[in-house]
């Protein structure tokens, strides 16, 4: 930009900032949004401090320096789609949509968008005011539910074929209450310990290191044989244990748990299936003195 296209937005914006009714407080104290001026050849005449922590640019590096077409996608603009919401927004007055924005270092992130136009005092439109909402957060936490909860839809199915109808030998055959009811300590003790083999898992996975995760998953499967439990409770310990590492982890790593985690499940449940076949109902013992599991990894 020359010098003189510079003198022109800076006397553009002191114009602005004196004739046009910004709500400064609104603007200066608002952190928890992106909120953006700008007229309506693109410069930006104001740049909260939320802007500044969601896209990561210093309000002197953009106010009067640069185009608002920065904090948009490339093809977003290529395609005409900003110019489209500036004139939806002259006609309405107003114009939301969620996609993507870009920060200072190149990422993208998700974002809930809100245009609204800006009046001098006179009531004359002179730009608009884009407020943004960084979805990061809650993208997410919605990708980690909406994955425990596809996992559990698999484990119900998983249900109705881990076990043989001879071999099965569930809480309801039994007419025993669900394991996390019926020994609360133990359930808890268990979940942690599978907790731990999934961290396990991960680490087996990036250093490339053996850790005897089938072995430590018999161990479990025993455990829950000797309380005469079932694949719903087999889908319950899962569940509790990958809820408690994601609610813990990256979005990243909390992917990777999900991963890892369908592989342990199924070999939890093989090896429940295996014991109860080999300890028909007929002939089943239960180790009154065998220790139980105890959280901690080993």
């Amino acid at each position: 930009m020359s010098t003189t296209s510079q003198q022109l937005v800076q006397d553009r914006i002191r114009e602005l900032r004196e004739n046009t009714d910004f709500v400064s407080t609104l603007l200066e104290s608002l952190v928890g949004y992106a909120i953006i001026a700008a007229d309506f050849d693109g410069n930006v005449i104001a740049f909260n401090e939320g802007a500044r922590q969601i896209y990561g640019y210093a309000p002197e590096e953009v106010i009067g320096q640069q185009s608002i077409e920065i904090f948009f996608p490339e093809e977003f603009i290529e395609a005409g789609r900003l110019q489209e919401i500036i004139d939806d927004l002259i006609e309405k007055g107003r114009f939301s949509y969620e996609g993507e924005k870009i920060r200072k270092d190149g990422e993208s992130f998700p974002a809930q968008v809100l245009f609204t136009l800006t009046k001098d005092k006179n009531g004359k439109v002179v730009g608009f005011i884009e407020i943004v909402e960084d979805l990061t957060e809650r993208k997410r936490v919605e990708e980690t539910k909406a994955r425990v909860e596809q996992l559990e839809r698999e484990l119900r199915s998983l249900e109705r074929l881990s076990l043989s109808p001879k071999a099965a030998a569930t809480a309801e055959t039994f007419g025993l209450m669900p394991f996390r009811q019926a020994s609360p300590d133990t359930f808890n003790q268990v979940v942690q310990y599978y907790g731990d083999l999934m961290d396990l898992a991960l680490e087996q996975q990036a250093y490339k290191v053996e850790h005897d995760i089938s072995g430590k998953l018999r161990t479990i499967a025993e455990e829950l044989g000797s309380f005469k439990a079932g694949p719903r409770d087999v889908v319950e310990i899962h569940s509790s244990a990958l809820r408690k590492k994601a609610s813990q982890a990256s979005h990243a790593k909390a992917q990777a748990y999900a991963e890892e985690g369908r592989m342990m499940v199924l070999q939890l449940m093989g090896h429940l299936a295996s014991h109860y076949r080999t300890y028909s109902p007929g002939t089943i013992t239960v180790k009154t003195n065998k220790e139980p599991v105890k959280g901690g990894k080993r």
